[in-house]
């Protein structure tokens, strides 16, 4: 049986045995405290927890799950992976142990044949009744049930809440696989006993003093790994022998060149290209933090096995084309992906081996470097990791190929010092959040939230923190940050009191908290009057609508696999982080800046409709990855063109955004890049603003200009001034005519451009008309020289001489006396720069430059450097230049 058939029958089965069939759950999970999907039920997790009402009271899956507790015995034993599917039926509050058991065994000894002989079944060893059941029910034989301890049959949510006793089915593989022993059995660490699923009971709710309480509503979560059951039902002896595998495993052998690969790597690149190409179908990008950085460091560790293995080149994203073949029918999102999938691929693997040679030859030259000491410097390690991209896992697995640990001590020590220089350049946007950590508001419920139709309502006191100058109220106008969207400031007050709300905050249990610059006199029970900031609102909620409209036309004009990646949401502008495998390029940029103002200018009707999640994803309706939705759920409609699942505040009409201008795009990551625009009011103040400062410039270098042509002896004035009047710009705003309004700015780019140019071109010229003055001076100099025993030595100050006519000058003297020594000194201020240079007849008597150099430099606490005829540098004091000279010339009589 294969593993699609596999796959239906098993749904089929739990189908007919009255489960609802439901798709498994992305790889990112609602699921805010866990960072990948690893397990079938933890979709249900609010249900078993009791937050959460189920829709159904039987449901059935089969979950892609990425779990990397396991990455170092991936492709070392038969059943490890990072990328799995876990076929699982759950109950809730429906059937227990006793249907459940029953279930199973119906499922493996009926419909999958399988001998029950080969069976055995470990149980907890104080659950009797699952006990009794598999023995009297099933009539499974004594010898082949056994009772372990909590250890390893017993699951728990957490040291508190929803816990219960499993039960293991475990395949004999025989005696010939594993430990031998006489007495190996379920439990045992070898290969013999292969667990291929596992039944939980969830009955107790542990108590904070460890007591297990018994639950009212009992749950059943079970999980079968398809890979498990596919290398028994296909008679291999390792996952990675399945056809879950075999043709991938194939597929890289074509690449290989080497006669004989080592099929751990085989294995290993298998396994990650699996999690890979399933992560980014789901929306991961690699990165450095997080799910993006497991999806960069299992691409990478392929990438480099890969190389080990002789392949050149990016390779993987051919990979992932198998995968999307082999898998694509039962996971759709993979086809629909798919030129995202491998774009992004290749572009990270196109990435990294562009800086790998480099990486390699410093952990080579680390390596020779620390022959014998078989350990490297964490700060080495933390170079490669910084520099050239290299997780550490990755440094650690090529150290130990060679023989060789890491001082992972150090290591942290420099995370920590980037850490603490990013902390201090101040990259912390959570300031205010962190006045909730560790603060309990679980007790204060939800916030009623009535700001989407209110901007003051009567409020009462729920409860006050003076501390933290948190209030928190019955109900509010107040929007607390979320989704993107900053939060309201405003007024709270009472009696005579106008209390200054300076931010709005949403803690985890649904309250909504407002931080205040002080509390005076507010208490529980009082009644409050909370009024939010409308201006600041009414810009926000322009600046939100308007990131939607952003969102629809980068997918328009940049391309449809756009989405978006995070955003900021402010009275001062708005921030757009989007997937996108290239750079956005300028005209690009130009027809989604001009595609957003051509639906502001329509002035279309903005609706939020309430839907559920179903009925919103049926209508199209964008939802993002990673974002955790309700049974109802708000849909913003922006006419025909955008439709999207959003919680936030927004304008009643496009009109309201007035204007829109993007005034920033870069590049955060591989694959993700950023954009910064304003909308409404701060739009016009941005552009009015950038008029006037390059008014302002182009008045100056015009200026600076004059002044240039002035010492060139020149009369030309540097072009003509332009002026942009401020209404009629404004009045090109107002018709948004951002054609207009482009036209202005690039009038006055240009004609800054042009200005720039001019001066460029004036100060060159006028730099070579001195450096030409400096060499047809140098030859008065000639008659400063000293004579010495017959040698000539020139020592001589100029004022803002550069280096290059300083050079002019010495290349004269030089060429004119056949041979001298020349100490030139230019003095601007207060900086000393220095040329010392000397003939070849001077260097046979012993005085190089550089010995020259010595003698001068410590009176102008200075230093230079050269060769033996030239050295050039630079001082901090020139109050003691007169002693340097004479120390020179000290310096020539002693040596002739």
């Amino acid at each position: 049986m294969n593993s699609t058939q596999i796959r239906k029958r098993f749904l089929d089965y739990f189908k007919a045995k009255g489960h609802e069939v439901l798709p498994g759950s992305s790889l990112i999970p609602a699921d805010p405290t866990v960072l990948l999907t690893l397990a079938g039920m933890l979709q249900f997790k609010p249900i078993f927890l009791g937050t959460e009402i189920p829709k159904y009271k039987r449901a059935t899956t089969v979950q892609k799950c990425v779990r990397m507790i396991d990455l170092e015995n991936v492709g070392k034993t038969a059943r490890h992976q990072t990328f799995f599917e876990m076929l699982g039926n759950f109950s809730f509050g429906d059937y227990f142990k006793k249907e459940a058991i029953a279930f199973v065994w119906e499922f493996l000894t009926k419909e999958l044949k399988i001998p029950p002989a080969k069976l055995s079944v470990a149980v907890f060893e104080k659950d009797d009744e699952a006990y009794d059941l598999w023995r009297e029910d099933q009539g499974l034989p004594a010898e082949k049930l056994f009772r372990l301890d909590e250890e390893n049959n017993f699951w728990a949510a957490g040291p508190t809440g929803p816990c219960g006793p499993c039960s293991e089915i475990y395949y004999d593989l025989g005696p010939s696989v594993g430990c031998g022993r006489p007495s190996c059995q379920p439990g045992c660490d070898c290969d013999r006993f292969l667990e291929v699923w596992n039944l939980v009971f969830i009955q107790y709710d542990r108590s904070d003093n460890g007591e297990l309480i018994p639950l009212k509503q009992r749950g059943i979560d079970t999980g079968m790994g398809l890979e498990r059951i596919a290398s028994v039902l296909q008679g291999v002896s390792s996952n990675f022998e399945t056809d879950l595998f075999r043709p991938l495993i194939q597929e890289i052998k074509t690449l290989i060149k080497l006669p004989e690969p080592e099929e751990s790597k085989l294995r290993i690149i298998a396994d990650h290209i699996r999690a890979v190409t399933h992560l980014v179908a789901d929306g991961v990008l690699p990165g450095n933090a997080g799910r993006e950085y497991v999806l960069r460091r299992l691409i990478r560790r392929a990438l480099r096995l890969g190389l080990v293995l002789g392949i050149k080149g990016p390779f993987l994203w051919r990979l992932a084309e198998k995968v999307i073949l082999e898998m694509g029918d039962f996971y759709p999102n993979l086809k629909k992906k798919k030129e995202q999938i491998l774009a992004t691929i290749k572009a990270e693997e196109t990435n990294f081996l562009q800086t790998l040679e480099l990486g390699m030859q410093l952990f080579n030259q680390a390596i020779l470097e620390h022959t014998g000491k078989k350990v490297l410097p964490g700060e080495v390690v933390f170079k490669l990791h910084d520099t050239y991209g290299f997780p550490f896992e990755l440094a650690g697995e090529m150290a130990a190929e060679q023989g060789y640990s890491i001082n992972e001590q150090e290591f942290k020590k420099e995370m920590e010092k980037q850490r603490e220089r990013a902390r201090l350049a101040g990259i912390s946007s959570d300031k205010n959040k962190s006045k909730l950590v560790g603060l309990d508001l679980t007790r204060f419920g939800r916030t009623k939230f009535d700001g989407y139709e209110k901007t003051s309502e009567a409020a009462g006191v729920v409860a006050v923190l003076p501390k933290e100058n948190l209030v928190i109220l019955d109900q509010s106008p107040f929007y607390a940050e979320s989704g993107g969207q900053v939060g309201d400031t405003g007024t709270i007050m009472l009696d005579q009191q106008h209390l200054k709300v300076i931010d709005t905050l949403l803690a985890p249990s649904g309250s909504i908290v407002h931080l205040l610059e002080q509390t005076g006199d507010l208490a529980p029970g009082a009644k409050v009057v909370a009024a939010i900031e409308t201006e600041r609102r009414k810009i926000i909620q322009g600046h939100h609508t308007a990131t939607h409209l952003l969102h629809k036309a980068l997918q328009e004009k940049v391309g449809a696999q756009v989405r978006q990646a995070g955003s900021y949401v402010g009275p001062d502008k708005l921030r757009f982080d989007f997937s996108c495998l290239a750079a956005v390029s300028q005209e690009q940029l130009a027809a989604v800046e001009a595609r957003v103002n051509e639906k502001i200018k329509e002035k279309i009707k903005v609706e939020v409709l309430e839907k559920s999640y179903q009925e919103a994803v049926a209508l199209g309706a964008m939802a993002l990855f990673g974002e955790k939705y309700g049974d109802k759920v708000r849909v913003l409609k922006i006419g025909h063109y955008s439709l999207e699942l959003c919680g936030g505040t927004h304008v009643k009409s496009t009109e309201e955004i007035g204007f829109f201008k993007i005034i920033h795009e870069s590049a955060l990551g591989s694959g993700t890049r950023r954009i910064e625009a304003v909308a409404g009011q701060p739009a016009i103040d941005y552009v009015m603003g950038l008029v006037n400062s390059w008014q302002a410039e182009i008045l100056k270098t015009t200026s600076h200009y004059q002044a240039l042509m002035t010492e060139l002896g020149q009369a030309q004035k540097g072009g003509k001034l332009i002026v942009v009047e401020p209404a009629a710009l404004l009045q090109a705003i107002k018709k948004y005519d951002l054609k207009s309004v482009n036209q202005y700015l690039d009038q006055l780019a240009a004609t800054l451009a042009n200005l720039k140019e001019g001066v460029a071109k004036a100060e060159r010229e006028l730099k070579n008309l001195k450096i030409n003055q400096a060499a047809s001076s140098a030859a008065g100099f000639v008659r400063e020289l000293v004579e010495i025993n017959g040698l000539k030595v020139l020592t001589k100050e100029f004022q803002d001489y550069s280096m290059q006519m300083l050079r002019s000058v010495s290349d004269t003297l030089q060429n004119q006396t056949g041979g001298c020594l020349v100490i030139l000194v230019s003095l601007a201020n207060s900086k000393v720069s220095f040329l010392i240079t000397v003939g070849d007849n001077l260097i046979a008597k012993g005085l190089a430059a550089p010995k020259v150099a010595a003698v001068f430099t410590p009176f102008i606490k200075g230093r230079g450097g050269g060769k033996a005829n030239k050295v050039e540098g630079g001082g901090q004091d020139s109050s003691r230049l007169a002693e340097a000279f004479q120390a020179v010339i000290d310096l020539v009589k002693a040596n002739l």
